[in-house]
């Protein structure tokens, strides 16, 4: 299966919060808030653990950097 890409993402939620299912080749639930997504995961009887969650997704053309910072010394 063809995973969902995130500029497909991009296009359509903009702005939302967007579950796929385990392997990330369909989406399952959007909404603006988690609550939103978590009741339409409850009504399609989806346990948290079998999704993963995106958001808020990003407008298209957005450019993000996400980065961690540790102060483990090794």
């Amino acid at each position: 299966m063809k995973k969902v890409s995130y500029a497909q993402l991009q296009k359509k939620y903009s702005g939302k919060l967007v579950a796929l299912n385990s392997v990330q080749s369909r989406v399952v639930a959007v909404g603006k808030r988690i609550d939103e997504v978590y009741k339409k995961m409850q009504q399609k009887n989806l346990k948290p653990s079998d999704t993963v969650l995106f958001g808020p997704i990003q407008k298209a053309g957005a450019i993000n950097v996400f980065f961690s910072i540790s102060n483990k010394n090794n």
